[in-house]
């Protein structure tokens, strides 16, 4: 779809989104209402704004970028206070909280849910509530307690509770099975088709989808207190063989090579509208390197001849760290184009994630032991990710070679973990995955360049940051709901874990 068409739907269903947030006024003559601001929007077109908004803002915005950061996919190479050294202040996720997840993403995917619902579109409300499910667990993730279940009310309820994070947690598995259902109901008034800017209205690969973050949420809460790590393998594993994304159906957003439609990662770290300067990290390209890992061609350059580039570092990968680089940035390895390519597509989960799910779940319900069955699941998992960048078979089968899987428990889980980082290249999964098993174990950034004695910008804690504060809005006008134990203080409050990193 052209650009103009997808902000137009992007307007109109932000404009439904405002009137969810202020007092109703009495009816007025029809000669009041203003044509260019409708209030009534059809479900089609609000699908259109909703995943448009979920994939630019929020799958291949903020939250990937800063945590690409804190896991060592990316790194940041400017001088000064950034998010690389974990300088996160209460004002800098405003936007996220407030603007991109809450009011154009998740209140529209209520809107639209309700609207659906009364309409008899079950479809329609099935995708509704797989978005909204899916964004309120990057959002508890990221902050922990947050509002739901009073959220969404307008000015019925202006300072909302916040739920627990074991109560999202069950909302969001709530609104999956719903999906599901809604999602199986032939008995629609309207079907999603063109206006389906992932599925093109198969709602049986929605199904798929809804299953496989089912199990990836599942096995999330392996180490949560009170929860048993196999029985949430086995409910991880139960849900994939209900259903599951493929190499074929993995759900992605298209872009284009024209401005103001490019990916988001072209936007943010290619082509300026933010900066060049965010690039593959020293430490990622070096652990892929060490080990003549094949995907790293698919994940970072070759610096390219150029002005201003030595010709000793053409041809070669090299990774900056979080802060001002030694050499003029053009000698650094960019994001590769797989990824970064103005018309590259933005993955929003990956099928190698399904057969790491299956990997670490067969491990957990094994008991951490290495069995037959554990050393095949990992070996698929490895291999899909190298089909996931059509990596020759064998140079599958050589890096699974050098790289089997250890028969020590702890080894073999680092071995997994660490593979599924790999796999998860730029995906904000990765940040979960560190904080709940521990692997891979990530130095603080900054890591010091050859021969290197000083920082430029030493980091701001001492370790990896595990939340994101909650933003200054909430401590203005809803601070009494804030639980009490997050401290205002940014630098102190990214220390406390989530509730099912506290085990």
């Amino acid at each position: 779809m052209k650009r103009n068409n997808i902000i137009l739907a992007i307007l109109l269903a932000l404009s439904v989104s405002s009137t969810m947030f202020i007092t109703s006024c009495s009816k007025q003559l029809d000669i009041n209402k203003d044509p260019n601001n409708p209030t009534d929007v059809p479900e089609n077109l609000m699908l259109t704004a909703l995943l448009s908004n979920f994939s630019y803002e929020v799958i291949g915005g903020y939250p990937t970028r800063i945590t690409g950061l804190w896991t060592k996919n990316i790194a940041g190479a400017i001088a000064g206070n950034h998010e690389g050294n974990y300088y996160l202040t209460t004002n800098d996720v405003n936007n996220l909280w407030e603007n991109y997840s809450y009011t154009d993403v998740m209140n529209n995917a209520v809107v639209l849910k309700n609207k659906a619902t009364a309409n008899g579109n079950p479809n329609y409300s099935a995708i509704s509530k797989i978005i909204l499910a899916w964004n309120l667990s990057i959002i508890t993730d990221l902050y922990g307690d947050v509002p739901y279940s009073e959220a969404f009310k307008g000015a019925e309820n202006l300072k909302p509770k916040y739920d627990k994070q074991e109560d999202i947690y069950k909302s969001i598995q709530a609104l999956l099975d719903e999906a599901i259902i809604d999602a199986s109901n032939a008995t629609n008034t309207l079907k999603p088709g063109a206006d389906d800017f992932i599925y093109k209205g198969d709602m049986t690969k929605w199904i798929t989808l809804a299953h496989s973050l089912k199990a990836r949420f599942y096995l999330r809460l392996s180490n949560a207190p009170g929860m048993v790590a196999a029985t949430q393998g086995k409910l991880a594993l139960d849900e994939l063989a209900k259903g599951a994304i493929t190499n074929a159906n993995q759900p992605t957003f298209s872009y284009f090579a024209a401005t103001g439609s490019e990916n988001p990662w072209y936007q943010y770290a290619i082509d300026g509208k933010w900066a060049t300067t965010t690039r593959p990290s020293q430490y990622y390209v070096n652990k892929l390197l060490a080990t003549n890992d094949p995907r790293l061609a698919f994940q970072a350059s070759k610096v390219v001849a150029g002005t201003n580039v030595d010709p000793a570092n053409v041809g070669k990968y090299i990774g900056v760290t979080n802060e001002a680089p030694s050499n003029n940035i053009a000698n650094y390895s960019a994001i590769a184009p797989f990824y970064s390519a103005a018309n590259a597509k933005l993955y929003w989960m990956v099928y190698p994630e399904v057969e790491f799910i299956k990997a670490e779940a067969q491990f957990l319900v094994s008991g951490k032991t290495v069995t037959a069955g554990v050393k095949t699941a990992y070996e698929n998992a490895v291999r899909a990710s190298m089909d996931f960048y059509s990596v020759p078979a064998t140079d599958a089968t050589t890096y699974l070679a050098n790289n089997a899987l250890s028969t020590a428990s702890e080894s073999a889980y680092k071995q997994i973990m660490t593979e599924k980082y790999i796999a998860n290249y730029l995906m904000f999964e990765s940040f979960n995955d560190v904080r709940r098993t521990g692997y891979p174990q990530l130095p603080i950034n900054n890591e010091m360049y050859p021969g290197q004695t000083k920082l430029d910008q030493p980091p701001r804690i001492n370790q990896v940051p595990v939340r994101f504060p909650y933003p200054s809005s909430e401590r203005q006008y809803n601070a009494a709901n804030i639980p009490s134990e997050i401290p205002n203080d940014p630098i102190k409050s990214i220390t406390i874990p989530v509730w099912w990193n506290s085990k």
